[in-house]
């Protein structure tokens, strides 16, 4: 009988980075800067950057999430920035000064 020290346990399968499209989607658009986070509460931001959403729907588009057509990337991505928006829920608004 092996002791413990010879006991391999079975190796895992490494999980994938990410489990679903639309996970895959928030990523894509983190990685090219088309979305930040608030730096106070974490929420996620939608940067305007026209030029930045281009190339994460370019990413999408070449490098689809495995599993997953091109159109469907493009869609995921096009659902998640509909539900982001560009200021943080949990800030105060500022109010102009007099």
């Amino acid at each position: 009988m092996k002791s413990n020290a010879q006991r391999r346990l079975p190796s895992q399968a490494p999980r994938p980075a990410y489990r679903s499209l639309a996970g895959w989607a928030l990523g894509t658009l983190i990685e090219h800067r088309a979305v930040c986070e608030c730096g106070h509460h974490g929420h996620v931001l939608d940067c305007a950057d026209p030029d930045a959403r281009n190339r994460a729907r370019e990413a999408a588009w070449n490098q689809p999430f495995p599993g997953a057509t091109p159109e469907e990337c493009l869609a995921a991505i096009d659902d998640v920035l509909r539900g982001i928006g560009d200021t943080c829920p949990d800030c105060k608004p500022q109010t102009p000064l007099r």
